[in-house]
């Protein structure tokens, strides 16, 4: 039994492009999670709560973004705007949690943009760029991409979700996701006492889970 489990807050954003200085957010999406021991033994996910939002980007979305997200014009019409959106996402995640994202660069340099043009409280939250602590633990994959690995853990037992290719690259689909397989790479490496909230930022640290911060 864990004696005090963190919270997670694994985030995904939906953008117009890949660029975050001319691109806009379209969607945002997070999921809320902590951890636990099931009857196995195993430190598996336990969700808290989701959070889903499309942001109006105030410009028209490319045709080759809405091809791989498929968020079209007509579905953030009456969006709400970005600053909005954001201030939600504050709230969500909260003071206390780590947040994970895959690829964390590219998420949290477009969060950074969008909190400074609407300027209000930036979280301070820790960042944890999954991918790179992917790339660590498994060196030896030919990718690391959410779906390949997930699969990869599917046939080995460790992963209970269902994968949907037609839900992929929405933002909530891909938070859930990103829960199940940070935590079933971490469980190859971590001794129960490692996931304890005074533990889990050096546990994280071994495997290049070096924080950056959105309002640094």
């Amino acid at each position: 039994m864990i004696a005090l489990p963190p919270k997670f807050v694994a985030f995904d954003l939906e953008t117009t492009g890949l660029v975050n200085t001319k691109d806009e957010i379209v969607e945002i999406g997070a999921v809320k999670f902590t951890v636990e021991t099931d009857p196995k033994g195993w430190v598996v996910p336990k969700l808290i709560s989701e959070f889903n939002t499309l942001v109006n980007p105030n410009m028209m979305i490319p045709e080759e973004a809405s091809r791989v997200n498929h968020i079209t014009d007509a579905m953030v019409k009456d969006a709400p705007p970005v600053g909005e959106c954001l201030k939600k996402f504050t709230a969500f995640c909260g003071q206390g949690s780590i947040l994970l994202a895959h690829n964390a660069n590219f998420d949290a340099s477009f969060l950074r943009v969008a909190y400074s043009k609407n300027p209000q409280f930036i979280p301070g939250n820790p960042v944890i760029d999954s991918l790179v602590v992917a790339r660590t633990i498994l060196p030896e994959l030919e990718n690391h991409k959410l779906g390949y690995m997930a699969g990869l853990f599917m046939k080995r037992g460790e992963f209970t979700m269902k994968i949907d290719p037609a839900k992929m690259h929405r933002a909530v689909y891909d938070c859930e996701m990103l829960m199940e397989v940070f935590v079933a790479l971490l469980r190859r490496r971590l001794k129960e006492k490692d996931w304890e909230m005074g533990n889990i930022m050096a546990s994280m640290a071994k495997y290049k889970g070096v924080p950056q911060f959105i309002n640094k």
